[in-house]
């Protein structure tokens, strides 16, 4: 057995322990696009890539936006779930909500828009793993994570139009991009500020409490009957007059 099935063999006995999901998938009420939360670990502890993209192949919606807040995950699932986004007939939008690293910041790239909330942050790092064998297996493990490196970088540089040398470097010294840094490189393409989405019923109670009554313009002055009363003045020593335990010590 070797060390690629003995990691599968590994994961996928974490995942049928965990058990859980990482993704959710959720269509909006207007019908015209379907919401995608990637909000944990890819793959590893949870359901496979094959069963989200399963489900993704479902959506039938003309807009896909995909909301992102993981720290990352399995490479092969992101990869796929890159593919399949990228192939998807749908109008998809990729957000970072707060974080797209590693495994995630590929799946980032699959949108046909792709946006960083504003404070939000991208991680980009060489692939990393584990193997148990002698020397000539590692070795031959370390020839297989330049590759994967390799891969990483084209999918950065195809989607930025800018060299592949330049993110193999950033990904050899695992560099952090904040919103605005993840523009300048192009591993996104906008920045949106989070505003409070008014409903309609909302803005109408806004506007009817702001609606000035004609018949009653102008306010009257408070009379002293009406005038609420001054607060009471409190010395400084006023607070020692009364031991606040006292009542426990009878």
């Amino acid at each position: 057995m070797n060390s690629l099935t003995n990691m599968r063999s590994a994961m996928s006995q974490l995942q049928s322990l965990q058990g859980r999901r990482w993704y959710d998938i959720a269509a909006k009420a207007t019908g015209e696009e379907t919401e995608v939360l990637i909000y944990d670990e890819i793959g590893w502890m949870g359901v496979t890539a094959e069963d989200f993209v399963a489900d993704l192949t479902k959506i039938d919606t003309p807009k896909i936006r995909v909301r992102i807040n993981s720290p990352g995950g399995s490479f092969f699932g992101g990869v796929a779930i890159y593919n399949a986004l990228r192939t998807h007939p749908a109008e998809v939008t990729t957000v970072v909500d707060s974080l797209a690293a590693s495994a995630a910041s590929i799946i980032l790239q699959g949108g046909d828009r792709r946006v960083m909330m504003q404070h939000s942050s991208a991680m980009i790092h060489d692939a990393w793993g584990l193997v148990i064998g002698n020397a000539a297996e590692m070795e031959k493990y370390a020839q297989e994570l330049r590759k994967v490196n390799g891969t990483i970088a084209d999918i950065y540089a195809e989607r930025a139009g800018k060299p592949k040398s330049m993110f193999a470097a950033m990904m050899s010294d695992e560099t952090w991009f904040d919103h605005d840094e993840a523009i300048d490189v192009g591993l996104a393409d906008e920045v949106l500020v989070p505003e409070r989405k008014e409903t309609e019923e909302s803005s109408e109670d806004v506007a009817a409490s702001s609606t000035v009554d004609p018949q009653n313009s102008l306010e009257e002055e408070p009379t002293a009957d009406t005038a609420p009363a001054p607060p009471a003045r409190v010395e400084f020593g006023d607070l020692f007059q009364h031991n606040p335990f006292s009542d426990l010590l009878k």
